[in-house]
């Protein structure tokens, strides 16, 4: 009897570890070629499509410091071409030997030719995709886009990984970047019919005959490296225009970006150093004449800590350099706004002002009255440190 106790007590044991067997679909990891980057080409005229792939070499000791020895390349770029996006997943394991896993990829870059024919197709390719990623950065080659997704990178051996660091860093320590750069942000902006503007990338002066080792021991960085510089304008999926590096400051000011900022001036005659940050921005609408005014007010802080060409040595220096400078920037950034209207895009989100702060009631006056929206721009600016000093004045 204590015999049959003890099987009836065993049985259940014997159930639960049918349970937890190991899975029987599992991948191993030698068995997948993991993607850090992707690029996306188009030929019109040829009606083909070429997607970049580039892949993590394990054999590389990626993660580990030290540099890859010879004919050990950390990445591996693979192209395919077809003539829909689809019938190149059935493809790309004529060339590929591993199960592609596009997870865990880090940046996507479309060529500019891509951009200016229009990359809805794309876009939904990737949001149908069940392991697709939207909170990735978007980015435009200008250049060949063959050529950047085979260059190397000094000091991140990983391409996609050195694309995200700098673009961290241009959003936190300067206003060339800013934070909604991701393909979410671009769905979303294109879902509103407004515009975006989008980091483009290029490679610096490349020497012939390069590899993985020679790029790694190579003194000179400015050389057989990726930079990113300027801004492409995208409306309706489509890039439409590019923005130098200088409107790219005023586009993520008054896109609300906080990134400490350091550009040179001349007030007054006197060239300084002012380091500028965004400290409150409002919005407002109004009716006026029968027209929708929007109103943006900008609250900066200033600092020149690295001001060497001249500091202000009175308190009445000190609100005269605030002034100029804030009428200045306030300037500068209504010329950039009166180029956004002449070009047709919606950069700066007026329409949503509007609907957001003016009343139901004047809904079709509103309809009507768009396209004669008018801006007001109010810059206000206080300097906080002066000179090497690091408390506030």
């Amino acid at each position: 009897m204590a015999r049959i106790s003890a099987v009836k007590a065993f049985i259940p044991i014997v159930l639960m570890s049918i349970l937890l067997t190991a899975c029987w679909d599992k991948t191993e990891l030698n068995e997948l070629a993991l993607v850090s980057m992707v690029g996306v080409d188009s030929d019109r005229e040829s009606g083909l499509k070429t997607i970049y792939y580039q892949i993590i070499n394990p054999l590389s000791s990626v993660f580990s410091k030290g540099a890859p020895g010879d004919n050990e390349a950390p990445i591996y770029t693979y192209k395919i071409a077809g003539r829909s996006y689809g019938e190149m997943k059935s493809t790309i394991h004529k060339l590929l030997s591993r199960k592609l896993f596009v997870a865990h990829y880090r940046a996507l870059i479309v060529s500019e030719r891509a951009a200016r024919q229009g990359i809805r197709d794309f876009v939904n390719y990737i949001e149908m995709q069940p392991n697709g990623r939207s909170s990735i950065p978007l980015l435009v080659a200008d250049g060949p886009i063959s050529r950047i997704m085979k260059t190397f990178t000094p000091l991140e051996r990983v391409p996609s990984e050195a694309i995200d660091s700098k673009l961290k860093h241009l959003t936190s320590d300067s206003l060339l970047g800013g934070e909604h750069v991701k393909v979410r942000d671009f769905i979303e902006r294109m879902q509103k019919s407004e515009a975006i503007v989008l980091p483009m990338i290029k490679e610096t002066e490349k020497k012939t005959n390069s590899n993985s080792n020679q790029a790694s021991t190579q003194i000179d960085a400015n050389q057989n490296n990726l930079i990113i510089e300027g801004g492409a304008v995208f409306r309706d999926y489509r890039m439409v225009g590019k923005l130098n590096d200088t409107e790219l400051i005023w586009y993520h000011l008054l896109s609300g970006d906080k990134g400490r900022h350091t550009k040179l001036f001349e007030v007054d005659g006197k060239r300084i150093t002012m380091q500028m940050q965004l400290a409150n921005m409002d919005w407002s609408a109004h009716w006026r004449n029968h027209k929708p005014v929007v109103t943006i007010h900008i609250d900066l802080e200033l600092s020149t800590v690295y001001a060497i060409e001249y500091v202000p040595q009175s308190r009445n220096e000190v609100k005269q350099l605030e002034n100029e400078v804030a009428q200045i920037i306030q300037d500068d950034l209504y010329a950039f706004y009166q180029k956004t209207k002449a070009n047709g895009w919606e950069l700066l989100k007026t329409k949503e002002t509007v609907d957001r702060y003016l009343t139901k009631k004047n809904q079709a006056e509103k309809v009507i009255a768009m396209k004669d929206v008018e801006v007001m721009i109010n810059v206000k600016a206080r300097l906080l440190q002066i000179g090497s000093i690091r408390k506030t004045y």
